[in-house]
């Protein structure tokens, strides 16, 4: 599947376009409130030096002699033009009298000139130094007003310093350029952290892109949805997370109200919780549902990381189950029973055709009697005790492949089967029964001693039932009495270990009980009990 999915933005750009989208707006709200800021302070800043400026310039004695002398002498000029040439932050210098004549400019031009505008009016009605936007006609932006006293403090004229529009300009600049190396930076760096947030990000999503994480997530979902098992989910606090349609049936649950709630308070005969408890699956786990009867749970531990986060229970139809094995176990052994008991009556086919053939006609109806009668003996045996068509017939199918083979398979006196028991249907006695017998012909034959016997028992009484499957063969080690019933497991070789692995899971499905007991070089028995399930019984989920 692809990574991304075709028409969305890949996660990172998405992220860096965020992150720029974010650092711009940062700025620019970080950069209006700095101009402004640094306009006022500027303001002030300028403001503060040009007074001190215009104050010190007025207190200067060149300035005040020229002043009292009512001429500009050239010491004056050499004076301030060296004065103005070593501030930086002044660009404009004029000293008038009190009618206003200029005895020095900045401009040369402009000595022995009127002085334009109005604010010195303001030094002629007594008023201190003070800064106005009034530049008298020079060009300065903002100035910058001082009064002139004589020795006798009586005033003389003004002096008014002034700055141009570029060095205001300068600084507002000066300010924009900081702001635009730290956008490139916050650029760069934005870019840096999009790529490492957004390779953590898919690395959380295992590789893919959030849309297409998205739509595997909907794609397997849907499959979840259409499955015909039941998957109840809980968290690690036993709360309800997830429940599909098939878990809704069976439970019979209302989905929306069930999710996010306390499993204890949904199903309070549960017991998948106990799995956060032991943090160990549980397998073919009974449970009666209220609408779909007897069902079985695998209920199995969300591990993440080392940790237990929550716990998954999968339902299946019990009668489902076992009528599968049924079929995949229990007629395969009667289709063999049947191909066996068809392989040993040509083989006595074949021993009366020849006594025939040899003319001894008196010994091939001594054979055929005795052949007759051992075999309705063991029919009627099978048939008078087993009831059920089905049992009987893998029992009558298995002598004749145990004879062949030189194993005496008998059933025990006492054994009894109904035809309508309903403590275990007669497809899982098959499977039972079927792999038991084989299992236990096969190792008497691998063996090669003797005796070779299998005895069956089989026995119903009241509410319970009782099997028995005892063979003479090489027995059971007791190291490997753990691993026979372990699916895969077997001394056969390979492709092997299916049989006991089958009879433990039907054992398991109807709640029976196994025990067994081996002795090497004697035999091994196998005893099975079953009891018959109360109606309306409820199991844990």
């Amino acid at each position: 599947m692809a990574k991304q999915t075709e028409g969305s933005a890949p996660i990172r750009t998405q992220i860096f376009l965020v992150n720029l989208l974010v650092a711009a707006v940062a700025l620019a709200l970080a950069a209006g409130l700095s101009l402004l800021l640094t306009i006022f302070q500027e303001k002030q800043t300028q403001d503060r030096s040009l007074m001190n400026s215009a104050q010190l310039i007025a207190q200067m004695p060149p300035v005040i002699r020229d002043l009292q002398a009512g001429q500009s002498s050239g010491e004056l000029k050499i004076f301030l033009d060296k004065s103005i040439s070593q501030v930086g932050d002044i660009d404009v210098v004029v000293v008038a009298d009190l009618k206003d004549i200029q005895l020095y400019a900045s401009d040369p031009a402009l000595i022995g000139r009127p002085y334009g505008g109005a604010a010195q009016e303001k030094i002629r009605q007594g008023k201190a130094v003070f800064t106005s936007q009034d530049g008298g006609g020079t060009g300065a932006a903002r100035c910058a007003y001082a009064p002139v006293h004589g020795v006798d403090g009586s005033l003389l004229g003004f002096v008014m310093v002034g700055i141009y529009m570029r060095s205001i300009s300068s600084a507002l600049w000066q300010v924009v350029f900081y702001f635009a190396v730290i956008a490139a930076a916050a650029v760069v760096l934005g870019s840096l952290i999009s790529t490492r947030l957004s390779d953590r990000i898919k690395g959380f999503f295992g590789g893919y892109e959030p849309a297409a994480f998205l739509g595997l997530f909907h794609q397997r979902e849907d499959i979840l949805e259409s499955l015909e098992e039941g998957i109840l989910a809980i968290d690690a606090e036993a709360r309800i997370m997830y429940l599909n349609k098939a878990a809704e049936e069976m439970l019979h649950l209302n989905r929306a109200a069930a999710e996010g709630q306390p499993l204890r308070q949904v199903l309070a005969d549960s017991a998948l919780d106990r799995v956060l408890r032991t943090r160990q699956p549980e397998y073919n786990v009974p449970f009666t549902s209220p609408k779909r009867g007897p069902i079985l749970s695998n209920q199995i531990p969300i591990r993440e990381e080392g940790l237990t986060v929550g716990a998954v229970a999968i339902f299946r139809n019990r009668t489902e189950v076992t009528r599968l094995a049924d079929d995949l176990t229990g007629f395969r052994h009667m289709v063999e029973a049947m191909r066996a008991y068809t392989h040993e009556f040509m083989n006595k086919l074949h021993v009366i055709l020849g006594l025939l053939q040899l003319g001894e006609i008196q010994e091939a109806e001594v054979y055929i009697m005795d052949v007759t009668s051992i075999h309705q003996r063991a029919i009627g045996t099978i048939a008078d005790s087993i009831k059920s068509p089905s049992v009987a017939a893998l029992l009558v199918g298995k002598t004749s492949r145990c004879a062949e083979l030189g194993i005496r398979l008998s059933l025990m006196a006492g054994s009894r089967l109904s035809e309508e028991q309903a403590i275990l249907p007669a497809a899982a006695c098959v499977t039972i029964l079927g792999n038991l017998i084989e299992n236990a012909a096969e190792a008497m034959n691998q063996a090669g001693h003797s005796p070779k016997e299998i005895m069956v028992t089989i026995r119903e009484e009241g509410d319970s039932l009782f099997l028995c499957v005892e063979d003479t063969g090489p027995g059971i080690k007791p190291e490997m009495s753990r691993k026979i019933f372990r699916q895969g497991y077997s001394t056969k070789g390979q492709g092997r270990g299916t049989g006991l692995a089958l009879v433990q899971e039907t054992i398991e499905a109807y709640q029976g009980q196994i025990r067994v007991e081996s002795e090497p070089g004697v035999g091994t028995t196998f005893f099975l009990t079953f009891q018959r399930e109360p109606k309306g019984e409820n199991s844990n989920v």
